[in-house]
């Protein structure tokens, strides 16, 4: 196979395991930030992190250990420890456990000025994102962790709380690692340096040795790529310096593998064969079965390009099984490829297409359009070379129309933003217009108020007269204000809820239409259903229902903003309207909202009523595409999203984290049947438990 996310391939596949760089490395920063102080706690976590990429029940178990123990009280540790658990599960590709772990971390982001627990949980997020092979999905998640782990780091943001953070700069070079991967994905050599020289710059800060060699490894093949051959030549000595100077075989192992892939770019294919299989023996050695699997990944791709298919068959089944044991979805993929392309070799053409129809779904399940076309490509050409031409010209044609697709869904994204911006410029000619022909019209009307106050003047010979014109002018005057008072009085009355005095959906409706005018909704929406609330009204009574409702308009009120909007939609239902809030304050809210409605009873007449709400939510436009969403549609999202979460069991928020959808016609798909869109992974969801009840009444 010709890898499509290749040219770094060993300094990614590994980022997590393989940790930054060398002082001399070009355009590196300099920084006054104090050196690291020597904490053992978050070194031995990071030791475990590290050997759990290849034995992670043990890693877990160790980390739960420590987890329990009485000593490791500072908040600090314990997120460091959590946010330990999460990766490895993550990297594993256990997404249930990593999924608890992300909202362990979440629950206790509540109190952190600094960010670091949503951080954390947002990060545990993306590993797993990664691991799956969405990586769009990682990318928005690592990118909205970036600004809290990098604080204090050199190169970082400033902080925004006082005293500034120590710097994590693990946690923020696992972030820098993810975006790197997902900018080589795309092909941005330029962001994947500069990402790689960030992560160095922190490495080398650090004096963190496995992870300066993986950084090392990353631009020496950018380097590379650039043609400075001399140049990638001591990035990678610098490499094997410290590789052989930490006696690991498995950073040996690591750096042959990349002076592997320099062997290849220079055309030298032998000797790039040659170091692979030393990296191999080396990976054996150090009893490392996911490197392993990457070299032998790596090894099959050679081995078809020097035509030894049956090898590269071996070595492709060997590692299958290693990926499949450890869930590692990414490289199971990449190993289907060079495998069915191996069996074409051999002339086993009917399994190759079984392992072809098997890629392409599973790409399709993913959106990942270009890996299809790649895909495709890659077997026509191998189909071309067996002699079946029939079957080489057909894939031909699908990849065309593929390609056809792609370029049809960027022209057509490109003539929306172009008519967009002529939309927008039409609109602005005509609010200038009106403005003008407001501006005619009120000195018209100055003009002639002008001219009436001369005839009453001229009129008002007399004092008499005078000041029955005052009089009068007082008297309109008044009655003029009593109406206006009386307009403002019914219009707020007909925009309110009489028994909540919340606003009504039709001062929603108005609200919408002014800050929607010039396009799509841009902000976060909540709909909140109070759980059984019939329940209420047959055993307590509707007047206890009606108090009900108003205890919970009274709590939502305290929950929200003051920029906020908090809406009576109908019955027991209600909608929060936040213009203005980032992407992870959405989350926050429905977290803050399902604790503030569950955790105190409501009390009527004598009774103390427990109620919980659901809750369906999104921050628009949806990541990471930001296709534009009317109003009208991101209601009916964030109301699939609260079926999903009464479905789920109640007492919970259901989030819309991100989609793939890139159009408003894909969003109109997924609208149409949310819950496959879900299963599909065309929409990834976000799960925030209310107030356990058992908890609440013991306290009680």
């Amino acid at each position: 196979m010709k890898p499509r996310l290749a040219l770094f391939a060993c300094a990614l596949a590994l980022a997590a395991t393989a940790l930054p760089a060398a002082a001399n490395a070009p355009g590196a920063a300099k920084t006054t930030v104090a050196a690291p102080k020597d904490d053992p706690v978050a070194q031995r976590i990071d030791a475990i992190v590290t050997a759990g990429y290849e034995r992670p029940a043990q890693a877990i178990a160790t980390l739960e250990a420590m987890r329990r123990d009485p000593g490791l009280s500072a908040a600090a540790d314990q997120r460091a420890v959590l946010l330990g658990m999460g990766l490895v599960e993550a990297q594993t590709g256990h997404a249930a456990r990593a999924s608890t772990i992300a909202e362990q971390l979440l629950a206790s982001a509540v109190e952190d000025p600094q960010g670091r627990w949503m951080a954390a949980s947002n990060l545990v997020r993306a590993a797993l994102a990664e691991n799956a092979g969405q990586l769009d999905v990682a990318a928005a998640l690592a990118q909205s962790a970036l600004p809290a782990l990098h604080a204090g780091c050199p190169g970082g943001p400033p902080a925004a709380s006082a005293p500034a953070p120590e710097c994590d700069y693990r946690a923020a070079w696992r972030v820098l690692a993810i975006l790197e991967g997902r900018a080589l994905s795309q092909g941005l050599s330029v962001t994947v340096q500069s990402m790689a020289q960030s992560a160095l710059v922190l490495a080398e800060w650090a004096a963190d040795a496995r992870r300066r060699i993986a950084n090392l490894g990353s631009l020496a093949l950018a380097a590379q790529v650039r043609g400075e051959r001399e140049r990638a030549q001591q990035l990678v000595q610098q490499a094997r310096r410290l590789a052989n100077d930490s006696d690991d075989q498995a950073l040996q192992a690591r750096v042959s593998n990349v002076e592997a892939r320099l062997a290849n770019m220079q055309g030298d294919r032998r000797a790039g064969l040659r170091h692979l299989e030393e990296a191999l023996a080396l990976a054996v050695l150090a009893q490392a079965p996911r490197l392993e699997a990457m070299l032998l990944n790596n090894l099959s791709d050679a081995y078809a390009r020097l035509d030894r298919p049956a090898d590269a068959l071996r070595a492709a089944d060997r590692a299958l099984v290693i990926v499949r044991r450890h869930n590692d979805v990414r490289n199971e993929r990449v190993l289907l490829n060079n495998a069915g392309i191996a069996k074409i070799g051999l002339g086993r053409l009917a399994e190759g297409k079984r392992d072809l129809a098997e890629l392409l779904e599973l790409w399709q399940r993913s959106g990942e359009t270009g890996r299809q076309v790649g895909t495709l490509q890659e077997f026509g050409e191998a189909l071309a070379a067996a002699g079946d031409a029939r079957g080489a010209l057909e894939l031909y044609h699908r990849e065309r129309a593929l390609s056809a697709e792609v370029m049809s869904a960027n022209r057509s994204i490109a003539l929306k933003e172009m008519q967009s911006r002529n939309d927008a410029d039409a609109r602005q000619r005509d609010i200038e217009l009106l403005a003008r022909d407001n501006a005619l019209k009120t000195e018209a009307l100055a003009s002639r108020d002008l001219q009436q106050r001369i005839w009453w003047l001229l009129a008002a010979v007399m004092l008499l007269a005078i000041v029955l014109v005052v009089i009068l002018y007082r008297r309109v005057r008044d009655t003029h204000a009593r109406l206006a008072a009386s307009h403002v009085q019914l219009q707020a009355q007909s925009e309110r809820d009489p028994l909540t005095n919340l606003a009504n959906r039709r001062h929603f409706h108005a609200v919408m239409s002014r800050l929607c005018s010039s396009g799509g909704f841009d902000g976060a929406l909540l709909l909140v259903d109070i759980d059984h609330f019939k329940r209420v009204n047959d055993v307590s009574g509707h007047a206890a229902g009606d108090q009900v409702l108003i205890e919970v308009a009274r709590r939502l009120n305290e929950a929200v903003r003051s920029d906020d909007l908090v809406v009576r939609w109908g019955g027991e239902e209600f909608l929060i309207l936040a213009p203005r809030a980032a992407p992870e304050q959405a989350e926050q809210m429905a977290a803050r909202v399902l604790r503030i409605i569950g955790q105190t009873p409501v009390t009527v007449g004598a009774q103390a009523l427990r109620v919980t709400a659901s809750i369906g939510y999104a921050r628009f436009p949806l990541p990471p595409y930001g296709a534009e969403v009317p109003w009208e549609q991101a209601v009916n999202l964030a109301d699939m999203a609260l079926y999903t979460a009464k479905n789920q069991g109640r007492n919970r928020a259901v989030g819309i984290a991100s989609s793939t959808a890139a159009t408003r016609e894909a969003l109109h798909d997924i609208e149409s049947d949310f819950d496959r869109a879900w299963r599909d992974g065309r929409v990834t969801l976000l799960q925030t438990p209310g107030p356990d009840l058992r908890e609440t009444l013991h306290a009680a």
